[in-house]
């Protein structure tokens, strides 16, 4: 009786964990900016970027990538994303992005004055 009820406690307490808050982890969605995953490659307009804790989970189109419930969104309309020098906007990779106010020359901020902020391993740097 009593080890059914702590599997029972148990698997409630699992149901209520999903993907969103794993682990204690909060999510963040970048949604709307245009996004430059790498260099050469071409850029993402209005797009969807999920980050967990320090990492990438998803990066796509706003249409191909779902936007998980409990997140802090961030509405990035009219920016530009761009991975941060020797980085690369990729699922699985670090999260260390540039904010853009205007379009960039590849990856590079045509002007250094264009970056309006960052994220570094999946913290704001303002």
């Amino acid at each position: 009786m009593v080890k059914t009820l702590f599997l029972a406690l148990g698997l409630f307490a699992l149901s209520g964990c999903g993907k969103n808050e794993q682990a204690g982890v909060r999510l963040k969605v970048l949604l709307g900016a245009t996004t430059t995953v790498a260099p050469g490659d071409q850029p993402i307009p209005d797009s969807i970027i999920v980050i967990a804790g320090g990492r990438i989970r998803s990066v796509g189109m706003r249409k191909d990538v779902p936007v998980p419930q409990n997140s802090d969104r961030t509405d990035l309309a009219g920016r530009w994303v761009v991975p941060a020098p020797g980085s690369r906007i990729k699922p699985d990779e670090a999260a260390n992005l540039l904010i853009l106010k205007s379009a960039p020359s590849g990856t590079v901020p045509a002007n250094p004055s264009d970056v309006s902020s960052q994220i570094v391993n999946g913290e704001w740097k303002l």
